[in-house]
């Protein structure tokens, strides 16, 4: 494939957000469509709103909900039915005794009573009426009693296309003019469950008498906030400002600027990497944080509260980084360093909620502890178990519901590190962490998480089914239900929201088929049962955080494929133009050493086979719902996501094949050939879905589309190119591809003996060098003379895979890039005088490493270099490791 070929697939530009077709179908009122359909009459009172209905409200001590009322309205008129005063009554009771969001609604041929304590239980009533009516047959209501009141209190979800605030785009939603919160989104969400939602704000865009110079905008910002808020509360929903504060102090997107500090210089705690961490021990860091959450709350009274990153992604306290680094941390805070960590962050929840009460006594705290890097049974969990011990009871702890928990594919246990809608769960750490504190809450991904972010939601609503009975057996009483993507309005949406209320449904089938009713009326039964078939697939997902940040599910679709190698990474889903939108062939960079390419390619077999027989149930029954929008977009979601799981597959199998011709000289050709052939047409196919379903490709964090139209069109260009001129320019037996593998090594060369009388010292400048050994078990590395310097250490096991990477820095710690092995490998670094000595097990590349190849490797520092690095732009897990700068490691 021609080089230019790639260049130009890489610049094809973005939709223009203005075109985005979603933001239409966001902004459009609900839609009924009961045309086509009888609707199920067992159970039902049969014609009994034939004549109308009557609204007759007993309620005095509160209003009720004028934006339920009018959907109910929307629904009768959908079905023919009018408002009629004297015809079926529909009666509102008050009953005091109940509990917030606690409704009772009975149904029966005389009538319908709805009781409820608040105005939030008659809306949450009014909808739940709406199941019932849309899912009868004709003018009719399903007949029961039905007591139902919320053991997940808040249910907070986040706007779909609301922007992120961060890099690349830095839009704020709070200083531009767009309407982010329009009033059909906003029913739909509350039809679904919702009652709060997270916006995106920095603490450093508010004024301070800290920091003197800041809030120029802050007025505005507080201005657009309180609209929003308004706006949101109509329809039963707060807003919750979402935070990762302290920030560190440096000088990149990241960190607040270091002049900044010079006002308090006691708020500058140890230094970690680039960044200096904030002190929220010291006198001027806790005024900082109080007055700036005061002032939030005083400016916008009627926020819900806060949600903060207390530890991970980008927050900068000095205990945050001593809990992470435990002793590993080089220069620990003179102040943190020498008090008890958890009650530091009991301080800080107590100073977050009395800030916020101050003005809202209401108000809620959640601190998130997002530890994506956590395993299980390690002392990090321990030290986060601890810290919920010491939670105060006025404020909620939030964890991953997921992260570190075990998954056990193909006999082998795999640590799931990020959340997951695939894995079930929950975490030792959650489990655990759920009993000590008194208020905990769940981070986990509704509609769909990082294994696929490229679509609206994933129908796999028996995975919530078994993570919301664990929180209801267990007393969780909160849900962040998404991160910037897995927010979109849908059936997941709607399957959290009914799994949040007791009573609990006795089973997952009584679940799923209840959960179908309303909108598939007479095929319910077979809908239930093809998203069993969905469940079960999902549940194949290979477990591996390389898997879910890079793909492929997310975007195999437009992926290039290569059949002469280029050594090229995997572009992350997550994040455009900060890196090529384009993935190479390094295809082992989405499996780490978490999965072999074989394991990975049972798995996703699995998973497309069962996603497939789900498929087979929709599209028998879809004929049926074409006149019906919503319907036939879910059926056509389904379809996309068989493609994405069948291209994902195909990419495995190219790749499998194409290795195995280099290493083992087998013809794959003609397979490859065909394999071509079938994606050129599932792209085609994908080009269709995204004609009728505008929310396919877009990628909420990423803030664009992963595929869109015109690049699947210019991807089966590529493809056709390399049908019509590699395919016949393939050589089998060509000399460069014993080059590729190592079997005839070009370039530079090291050798690893048996014994330390052979050892073999390789120069790499400024008196600094190396040497290898081995034995049957381990691989042995001594460094001479680069204890007190910068020193990179890298060995790929075979081509295209991440590497097995450790940073040494002259105070004797190191940085192991260990979240790419399933089990922390016991690698051993031990000094001796001014030199390194590194031992690295065989065994942890197992499965990678091919049996009689060399490997790839290099050492590098500041100042030496075996091979000097021309490093790529670092990217997550796999840094910034260029395989140019890599030389071979010829074993014995």
């Amino acid at each position: 494939m021609r080089k230019d070929s790639i260049e130009n697939f890489s610049k094809i530009p973005q939709p223009e957000r203005r075109s985005f077709g979603f933001l239409e179908d966001i902004r459009t009122p609900s839609r009924h469509d009961f045309r086509s359909l009888r609707g199920c009459t067992a159970g039902c009172a049969e014609n009994c709103l034939a004549s109308g209905f009557e609204l007759v409200n007993e309620i005095t001590a509160f209003d009720l909900p004028q934006t339920a009322l009018t959907s109910l309205r929307r629904l009768m008129k959908a079905k023919n039915i009018p408002e009629v005063k004297g015809a079926y009554p529909i009666r509102f009771v008050l009953s005091d005794y109940f509990e917030q969001e606690e409704y009772c609604v009975k149904t029966s041929a005389q009538g319908t009573v709805i009781h409820a304590g608040d105005c939030e239980g008659v809306r949450r009533a009014i909808y739940f009426l709406e199941d019932r009516i849309s899912e009868a047959a004709g003018a009719s209501v399903s007949c029961g009693e039905w007591q139902r009141k919320p053991f997940i209190k808040k249910r907070i979800s986040r706007c779909f296309f609301g922007p992120t605030n961060r890099p690349p785009f830095f839009i704020d939603e709070l200083t531009d003019d767009v309407d982010y919160y329009p009033e059909a989104y906003l029913d739909k969400l509350a039809h679904e469950g919702v009652n709060g939602l997270w916006l995106t704000m920095y603490l450093k865009d508010l004024p301070s008498t800290v920091f003197p110079g800041r809030g120029d905008q802050a007025a505005q910002r507080f201005e657009k906030l309180r609209r929003t808020v308004e706006r949101c509360l109509s329809y039963g929903i707060k807003i919750y400002v979402f935070l990762s504060e302290p920030k560190f102090w440096g000088n990149n997107v990241y960190s607040v600027p270091e002049k900044d500090a010079l006002a308090a210089p006691e708020t500058v705690g140890h230094k970690y990497a680039v960044f200096h961490c904030f002190c929220t021990s010291s006198d001027a860091g806790k005024k900082y944080l109080y007055e700036s959450v005061s002032l939030l709350f005083q400016n916008v009274p009627g926020l819900g509260g806060i949600i903060n990153i207390m530890l991970g992604e980008d927050n900068g306290a000095c205990v945050s980084d001593i809990v992470s680094r435990h002793d590993a941390c080089s220069a620990p805070c003179p102040v943190c360093s020498q008090r008890d960590y958890a009650e530091i962050y009991a301080e800080l929840a107590d100073l977050f909620v009395q800030a916020m009460c101050q003005h809202n006594p209401d108000a809620d705290f959640i601190g998130w502890f997002y530890t994506p890097e956590q395993r299980d049974g390690s002392d990090f969990s321990e030290r986060l178990l601890r810290i919920a011990e010491k939670w105060p009871d006025h404020a909620s702890i939030m964890f991953n519901f997921e992260s570190g928990g075990t998954s056990w594919q193909l006999e082998k246990k795999r640590i799931v590190f990020d959340y997951s809608l695939a894995y079930v769960g929950p975490s030792a750490l959650f489990a655990s962490a759920s009993r000590k504190a008194k208020n905990t809450a769940a981070k986990i991904q509704v509609g769909c998480s990082h294994e696929n972010a490229s679509v609206p939601f994933m129908p796999v609503p028996e995975n919530l089914y078994d993570k919301y009975k664990f929180m209801y057996q267990n007393g969780t009483s909160s849900v962040m239900q998404c991160w910037y993507f897995g927010n979109y309005p849908g059936i997941m949406n709607k399957a959290a929201g009914e799994l949040s209320f007791a009573p609990f449904f006795e089973n997952p089938d009584a679940f799923l088929l209840y959960l179908a009713k309303p909108y598939w009326r007479e095929y319910a039964e077979t809908v239930a049962k093809a998203w069993k078939y969905f469940s079960q697939s999902y549940r194949n997902f290979p477990s591996n955080i390389a898997f879910e940040w890079d793909g492929p599910l997310h975007h195999s679709i437009v992926w290039p494929w290569h059949l002469f190698p280029v050594d090229q990474g995997v572009s992350p889903s997550w994040i455009l133009k900060t890196f090529p939108e384009v993935s190479g062939d390094r295809i082992g960079e989405c499996l780490g050493y978490h999965h072999t390419l074989d394991e990975a390619l049972k798995l996703c077999t699995q998973m497309a086979e069962l996603w497939g027989k789900g498929t087979d149930l929709m599209n028998h029954i879809a004929p049926h719902f074409r006149n019906d929008v919503d319907r036939t977009a879910d059926v056509c979601l389904i379809n996309a996501i068989n493609l994405q799981m069948k291209s994902t597959l195909n990419l495995l199998k190219f790749y499998w094949m194409r290795e195995d011709m280099f290493y083992h000289k087998n013809n794959h050709i003609p397979l490859m050939r065909k394999l071509v052939d079938e994606e050129i047409e599932n792209t085609r196919q994908m080009i269709t879905c995204c004609r009728q379903d505008c929310r396919l490709g877009y990628h909420s964090e990423a803030e664009g589309y992963l595929f869109h139209e015109e690049k699947l069109r210019q991807r089966i260009a590529l493809l056709e190119e390399l049908a019509e001129k590699d395919f016949p320019a393939f050589e089998l037996n060509s000399p460069e591809w014993d080059e590729y593998t190592g079997r005839n090594p070009v370039g530079m060369k090291a050798y690893c003996h048996k014994t330390s009388a052979e050892k073999e010292f390789y120069a790499m400048g400024n008196d600094v060098s190396w040497c290898a050994a081995q034995d049957d078990v381990n691989l042995y590395f001594e460094i001479k003379n680069a204890r007190y310097k910068n020193c990179s250490f890298l060995i790929e096991p075979c081509r295209l895979w991440t590497p097995f990477r450790i940073d040494l820095y002259p105070d004797d710690t190191q940085r192991f890039y260990f979240t790419v092995f399933a089990e922390r490998p016991d690698v051993r670094v031990e000094y001796d005088g001014a030199d390194v000595k590194i031992t690295v097990p065989l065994k942890i590349f197992d499965g990678f490493r091919r049996p009689g190849f060399p490997m790839r490797m290099n050492i590098y520092g500041d100042d030496f270099a075996w091979i000097k690095p021309e490093p790529w732009q670092g990217r997550l897990l796999h840094g910034d490791f260029n395989p140019a700068s890599a030389g071979w490691l010829i074993l014995n």
